[in-house]
C-alpha cells in the first residue's frame, strides 16, 4: 500500500525545499525496488494553487503535475520555505490554508520547512502547540503568532501529525526519519548514505515531541532514559539502576519495553551507536578510542553493532565523511572546562 505525499509548489519558495524531499523519497522507492522487489511505497504528487508555472528562488521556473482543489485526500503534504518574509505571501495563499486545515482534519501529517511553517501557524493549527522556523524570523514569528509555543533551541518540532523543520537541511533529517518509519531503518540508512553522511543528525537529537512530553505514560522509565542518555559510557548494573528507581529489575525490564518497544540494553546500545557515530563524523579519533570512549570495551562487538546499525563498518563509515581536526586531549579539556557548550 503507497502513501501519497503533495509536495506543495509555491511562488517565491526555497527550490531546494521541495527537490531535496523529492529526491528523498524517489530514492527510498528505488532502493525498495533494488533491494526487495517491492512497489513503491512513496507515490509524489507536485501540487499548485493552480497548473500554472511557477517562478521560485533562484528564477527557475516549475509546472505543478495538478492543483490542490484536485487532491480530496492525502496522507503527507510538504510545505516549502518560502523567501524572506512570509507574511507578505500569506494573503495570496489563504486558498491554501483553508486547503491544508482541510486535509489535516481529514488525517493528513504536515511537515513544514523554515517560513512554510507560517501558513500552518496561519491557520490556526499550531495554536497552544510548540513550532520552530527559519531563525531570522523568530521575533516576526513570535509576534504574528504569540499562541504557538516556539522552540528556538530545536530544530525540529512535533506536534501530533504536525513536524516543523527550521531549515532545508532539518527537513533533509526529518525526510530520512520518515522513509526510517515507513520503509524500514535499513531502507532509510542506504538513502543517507546516497545523499551525504553530513546531512543527516539523529532525528531523536534534534527534535522536539510534543506528544512525547504531554502522554508520556511511565515517569520511572522516562526517569530511566534520562539517566542513561546522561551517563551512557559508564558500566551499566541494571539490577542497581531499577532498585534506585525503587522497583525490582524483573518489573523495570517489563515496563521499560512496554513504554519503548526495545530493552533497555537495546536502548543503551542505540544511544552509545549514535554518539559513536558522531564522534566518526567529528573527531580524528580511532576507532578503538571512540569504542572505549561511548561504553563498549569489545572494539570488536562494538564494530558489529555499528554495522548491523548503520549497514558500514566504524572503518568504511570514517571514510565516507570529511575528517575533522579534533583528538582526545580537545575534547577532554573542552568537558573538563566549565562555562562551554554547543
Amino acid at each position: 500500500m503507497s502513501t501519497h505525499i503533495t509536495v506543495l509548489a509555491l511562488p517565491h519558495m526555497l527550490g531546494t525545499s521541495i527537490t531535496l524531499p523529492m529526491e528523498i523519497l524517489h530514492a527510498a522507492n528505488a532502493n525498495l525496488v533494488a533491494s526487495h522487489h517491492r512497489q513503491n511505497l512513496f507515490k509524489v504528487t507536485l501540487a499548485g494553487q493552480t497548473v500554472a508555472p511557477i517562478t521560485i528562488t533562484g528564477g527557475l521556473t516549475i509546472t505543478p503535475q495538478t492543483s490542490i482543489e484536485l487532491i480530496d485526500k492525502t496522507d503527507c503534504i510538504v510545505i516549502p520555505g518560502l523567501w524572506r518574509n512570509p507574511q507578505r505571501s500569506l494573503r495570496k495563499l489563504q486558498p491554501l490554508i483553508q486547503w491544508l486545515t482541510k486535509q489535516y482534519h481529514q488525517g493528513a501529517t504536515l511537515c513544514a520547512a523554515g517560513t512554510g511553517v507560517s501558513l500552518i501557524a496561519e491557520a490556526g493549527l499550531l495554536d497552544n502547540k510548540p513550532a520552530t522556523t527559519h531563525w531570522f524570523y523568530f521575533d516576526s514569528f513570535q509576534k504574528h503568532y504569540p499562541k504557538v509555543q516556539l522552540q528556538q533551541h530545536h530544530l525540529i518540532t512535533q506536534a501530533g501529525r504536525i513536524y516543523c523543520a527550521g531549515s532545508v537541511n532539518s527537513m533533509a533529517d526529518l525526510m530520512i526519519h520518515f522513509v526510517g518509519v515507513v520503509c524500514g531503518q535499513s531502507i532509510a540508512t542506504r538513502v543517507e548514505q546516497q545523499f551525504s553522511q553530513e546531512i543527516r543528525r539523529s532525528f531523536e537529537s534534534v527534535h522536539y515531541s510534543f506528544t512525547d512530553n504531554r502522554n508520556y505514560s511511565d515517569e520511572t522509565v522516562l526517569q530511566a532514559q534520562l539517566w542513561l542518555q546522561q551517563h551512557y559510557q559508564q558500566d551499566v548494573i541494571w539490577s542497581v539502576l531499577a532498585s534506585q528507581l525503587q522497583v525490582s529489575l524483573r518489573t523495570f525490564n517489563r515496563r521499560f519495553r512496554q513504554a519503548t518497544n526495545q530493552t533497555p540494553t537495546g536502548y543503551l546500545r542505540k544511544l552509545r551507536l549514535s554518539a559513536a557515530k558522531e564522534l566518526l563524523q567529528k573527531s580524528n579519533l580511532t576507532i578503538a578510542e571512540i569504542s572505549d570512549l561511548v561504553g563498549f570495551k569489545d572494539e570488536s562487538y562494538f564494530a558489529r553493532c555499528f554495522k548491523q546499525q548503520f549497514l558500514l563498518s566504524p572503518s568504511d563509515f570514517k571514510r565516507s565523511v570529511r575528517g575533522k581536526l579534533f583528538s582526545l586531549s580537545t575534547i577532554a579539556d573542552s568537558t573538563s572546562s566549565p562555562g562551554t557548550g554547543s
